[in-house]
């Protein structure tokens, strides 16, 4: 379950009212408070499968909110004085998340149906009370914002966004999502360059990087949530293989998605045949930044020595230096994918750490 900001705030209160260490994890381990607390713990099954019961765990205590998608208190110590304080914190905490529930307004409630939280019969629920259309072709942009909180980027976000038809919501403590809705026939270069440009704006007007993850179509809002999954996917899998972008659009990543699914082990053994001491001096940034821009620009000769403001004949020499080292000439199409993949697994070996 996620907690917004302002619930985080009030539960952090209470935390902070008790004499000793105390902790507010997710049912996946997760630290939730302190915030910037990146560890990560593992429940036992018992504690998930009792959450309500106070469970000793090692030297602390752990106990959970509610039986129905729990957040767990951890509190240091296993005496019966603990035990009656981490039950009466778990209660009072259940009592301000559900206060929140109870209030729920139409971002939150759009929150809640993206991540999933709620189906069927409460999801149409909210939908008419908020009056959010369930048929209409729409696609989610999931923006993660690196270095600011969310109520700040939401602030300075507002003005692009199209009040009639799109809405905003709070997804974590840097991360905001839109459902925006698009044409039948969604052209997704227009959407690229919308986002480009938002990035561009952002970037100017705050000094800050935002990456944005564009999710394919869909005419249906009870598949929102799968929308929101490829937007967010779309954003770990494009700083893993390319690190130099910010939009990542997520149909566009067919190859470098079907690469994550490679072992980080079997990926490091290919990528390796490539790149190793042997071609290391080779393969420095100078030689990768070509090769990359060759194969941005389709592998064309000319286009490519342009950008690079280099002579053609140039980028040739460095290319024949590739070819005679390792066997591929990239100016092959056969070779050039052979390579790009080798180099792409290496990335994602490397990169995982980036992911959301």
């Amino acid at each position: 379950m996620y907690l917004d900001h302002r619930v985080t705030v009030k539960i952090a209160r209470v935390l902070n009212m008790i004499d000793m260490s105390a902790l507010l994890l997710d049912a996946n381990g997760n630290v939730i408070l302190p915030e910037g607390d990146q560890r990560t713990f593992t429940i036992p099954e018992e504690a998930l499968a009792n959450p309500t019961t106070p469970f000793i765990y090692g030297a602390m205590t752990l106990i959970g909110t509610s039986d129905d998608q729990p957040v767990f208190v951890c509190l240091h110590g296993d005496s019966d004085d603990i035990k009656k304080c981490a039950v009466l914190c778990a209660e009072l905490i259940n009592v301000l998340m559900r206060e929140d529930m109870s209030h729920s307004n139409r971002e939150q409630s759009l929150r809640q149906m993206l991540r999933g939280d709620v189906e069927g019969a409460e999801f149409e629920s909210l939908a008419a009370e908020h009056n959010i259309p369930v048929k209409m072709n729409r696609c989610v942009l999931y923006f993660y914002f690196q270095d600011m909180e969310v109520e700040t980027a939401i602030r300075v976000m507002m003005d692009a966004v199209d009040s009639e038809h799109d809405i905003v919501t709070e997804v974590g403590h840097h991360s905001v999502a839109m459902l925006k809705a698009v044409d039948e026939d969604a052209d997704f270069d227009e959407l690229e360059e919308y986002a480009n440009a938002f990035e561009s704006s952002f970037l100017t007007e705050t000094g800050t990087t935002v990456f944005i993850g564009i999710s394919d179509p869909r005419t249906d809002l009870m598949a929102i949530p799968d929308a929101f999954a490829e937007a967010r996917s779309a954003i770990n899998v494009g700083r893993v293989y390319h690190g130099n972008k910010h939009v990542f659009v997520y149909r566009n990543l067919l190859l470098e998605r079907f690469l994550n699914e490679v072992s980080p082990q079997l990926g490091a053994s290919y990528n390796s045949r490539i790149f190793n001491r042997k071609t290391a001096r080779l393969f420095n940034d100078e030689m990768i930044h070509t090769i990359e821009t060759f194969f941005d620009n389709s592998l064309n000769l000319s286009e490519t020595a342009r950008k690079l403001y280099i002579h053609r004949n140039t980028l040739v020499y460095r290319l024949e230096k590739v070819q005679h080292a390792i066997g591929l000439d990239l100016r092959n199409f056969d070779d050039a994918v052979t390579f790009k993949m080798m180099m792409l697994l290496g990335k994602g070996e490397g990169n995982r750490r980036l992911r959301l």
